[in-house]
């Protein structure tokens, strides 16, 4: 590692000052990880979804939470620290981009612009449909990629080595895809 990768990674340092360098950003995560594998089982927050399903499936009467297969899974029925985790997720990320600077109200990014148009809802759609296909495959694997990537390769499993190389490539490939060589 040499001076400048190190001074990239400082928060305060050039150009990285707009952002948690990401020697700081691995500590902390690296950090939360072990606390969660010491405290409860690996990392992951896709069962929240499971879970905010069931307390309004309970808000309006519904049976389903303890009659469904799916819905009935060791789900808790009272907020604990993982569903806080994920409120902390959204807020922390949000509360970071406030503080540094980077927070856009651009509902559509440029290079979305440059090779889909600056429809919204176009935009708003594909978002969603994306996000929709990874929580459905996600739960349908039962967890999520940060529950294998993140605390597969830090627990040395393979599965998550093969996993995150695999979701590494497919990002990289898809980008290429659908921006066909456009720099952002």
């Amino acid at each position: 590692m040499s001076a400048t990768d190190i001074n990239s990674a400082v928060p305060g340092s050039g150009a990285a000052s707009r952002r948690m360098g990401w020697l700081y950003g691995g500590i902390l995560l690296g950090l939360l990880n072990t606390f969660a594998v010491a405290t409860y089982a690996a990392l992951g927050v896709s069962r929240n979804y499971v879970f905010v399903d069931n307390l309004i499936l309970r808000a309006v009467g519904s049976d389903l939470p303890t009659t469904n297969a799916y819905l009935s899974q060791k789900i808790p029925t009272s907020v604990d620290w993982l569903v806080m985790l994920a409120v902390g997720m959204i807020a922390g990320g949000f509360l970071a981009a406030l503080l540094k600077g980077g927070l856009t109200t651009r509902a559509v990014p440029k290079l979305w612009a440059s090779r889909f148009g600056d429809s919204r809802p176009k935009r708003f759609a594909a978002a969603f449909a994306g996000g929709f296909l990874l929580l459905y495959g996600a739960r349908i694997a039962g967890g999520c990629t940060s529950g294998l990537v993140l605390s597969g390769v830090a627990q040395l499993a393979i599965a998550g080595f093969v996993f995150a190389v695999s979701i590494l490539a497919s990002g990289i490939l898809t980008a290429r895809l659908i921006y066909r060589g456009r720099a952002s």
